[in-house]
């Protein structure tokens, strides 16, 4: 797939650590309805010796990224890592949990996921998260939570994009089982539209009752 956007240039922070480098990003914390999502990503030190391979130059902040162009990332991402995924808290987890403990349970999910394949020496994790929990169930990995770095750190852009389109497919599902809301339109985003629909039909069994909606 062609495109006009500028390469990106990521720091080199797995190319140069000794251990293997973990990536980590959420998709559909600030969303009103449905899951929060948790992408992970562990790529083999030698794709950072070289250039990135043609189909992964377009990697980046799933945020920067058409929808088309990030479902053409799955595979490639998928192919070149050691290992990568997905996971996902409900919307009744977040209410019942909150938003902050619910994305630190899916992160501890991830690496749990992880290490039964691979042992990580260093997890680096988009945002700004104190993560007591997750440190004190991996005393052993180092944890580093950087602030935007979905667009500083190859692995954690990566994870971005696979958090994104997955929670964009399982919307897209649910918009089949509980028609009206268009989930498969805003995914689930306070847009003007999503809340028009919440003001005509009322809440749904996806919508985060705990997130005091106002429509």
């Amino acid at each position: 797939m062609k495109s006009k956007l500028k390469p990106v240039s990521f720091e080199p922070l797995e190319s140069q650590s000794t251990k293997p480098v973990v990536g980590l990003d959420e998709a559909g914390r600030g969303c009103l309805a449905g899951p929060v999502a948790i992408g992970f990503a562990l790529f083999p030190s030698q794709l950072f010796q070289s250039e990135l391979p043609e189909e992964l130059r377009l990697v980046r902040d799933s945020k920067l990224l058409s929808s088309d162009h990030r479902e053409s990332l799955v595979a490639p991402i998928r192919r070149h890592s050691l290992i990568c995924g997905v996971v996902m808290a409900s919307s009744r987890t977040i209410d019942r949990m909150g938003i902050n403990p619910a994305i630190e349970h899916c992160m501890i999910l991830a690496l749990k996921r992880v290490k039964r394949q691979i042992e990580p020496g260093q997890a680096l994790i988009d945002g700004n998260y104190r993560l007591s929990k997750l440190r004190d169930s991996f005393p052993d990995l180092e944890v580093e939570c950087l602030v935007g770095g979905d667009n500083r750190v190859f692995s954690i852009a990566a994870a971005s994009i696979l958090a994104k389109v997955y929670r964009d497919r399982r919307m897209a599902r649910f918009d089949r089982y509980i028609p009206g809301y268009d989930f498969g339109r805003h995914a689930g985003y306070g847009t003007a539209h999503h809340r028009n629909k919440i003001h005509e039909l009322g809440l749904s069994p996806l919508h985060r009752t705990s997130y005091k909606l106002k429509f």
